[in-house]
């Protein structure tokens, strides 16, 4: 059985063409979207036997726009009605850590797990940062009420607070390889639930609560495995990860991870180098 690896990407079309050509397996499918404010024949013209994704959106950060691409691209890996064992999902600015065919073995071994990250809400900092993300309303069109800075105090004041869709609330990293059997749950619920996507259409970040909240809630929370086998490095203790470059290989190498993330190939290409040197001898 296959597995369809899914690239979100919007830059750097030379390093996801480097990406590409350390991704090819017999046993995978390789589909990209390409953000839609970008020209996707910059990416096209150097990149071969792979699927480029057509349901593609503008994507704005901690909008709602970033969990309707991931769900637009996993409805149409589903639709080509290939029987894949899961969706492994990263974006253009990832790179191998392990030889591809380690990572198909282990996902062929593990049929039906999903390997996600997740944490459930609780009364941490972190969690009271979530929570603010989605307990009023964002997003809304500019003459609503509801963006009004004196009905926003007024609501908090009286200790209003929007009902989360869920019994449980959790939340978690975007990057994340799921059974196919998860993804289908997930578009099920989403085409059946209007109303909850609504309530994450004005939710900060919904990507980040939304797929958690459904599959950790639903009754194939059993093979849900917190671990997604990325490499990353807070150390910047910024919104995103820090740029790695070469002097982190050291650590990138003893993680058990399958991707680092990020790399930048305008930044440094000696650690892209070092990988896949790495990956050679194993």
């Amino acid at each position: 059985m296959k597995i369809a690896l899914l690239i979100h990407a919007h830059t750097n079309p030379d390093q996801l063409a480097r990406l590409v050509s350390r991704l090819m397996h017999k046993n995978i499918d390789i589909y990209i979207n390409i953000d839609a404010k970008a020209d996707i024949e910059l990416f096209k013209k150097n990149i071969e036997n792979v699927h480029f994704l057509n349901n593609r959106v503008e994507v704005v950060w901690g909008r709602f726009s970033q969990l309707q691409q991931i769900l637009n691209s996993f409805a149409e890996i589903v639709n080509t009605k290939i029987p894949y064992s899961h969706i492994l999902f990263i974006s253009g600015l990832d790179y191998p850590i392990v030889p591809m065919s380690e990572i198909v073995d282990f996902l062929h071994s593990n049929q039906g797990k999903s390997y996600i990250d997740y944490f459930k809400l609780g009364s941490d900092n972190w969690s009271n940062l979530m929570k603010k993300r989605f307990e009023y309303w964002f997003f809304l069109p500019e003459r609503d009420i509801r963006n009004n800075r004196i009905i926003k105090k007024i609501l908090q004041k009286l200790g209003f607070k929007r009902k989360y869709p869920f019994n449980d609330a959790y939340y978690g990293s975007c990057w994340f390889t799921l059974s196919i059997e998860a993804v289908k749950y997930l578009l099920d619920y989403t085409e059946k639930n209007p109303k909850v996507i609504d309530f994450f259409k004005h939710a900060g970040c919904s990507d980040e609560l939304y797929i958690q909240s459904v599959l950790l809630n639903s009754p194939l929370n059993k093979d849900m495995v917190n671990e997604i086998y990325r490499f990353f490095d807070w150390g910047d203790k910024g919104k995103s990860p820090k740029i790695l470059v070469s002097d982190d290989f050291p650590k990138i190498a003893s993680s058990n991870a399958w991707f680092a993330r990020k790399l930048d190939i305008n930044i440094d290409t000696q650690l892209m180098d070092k990988l896949d040197q790495l990956n050679a001898k194993q």
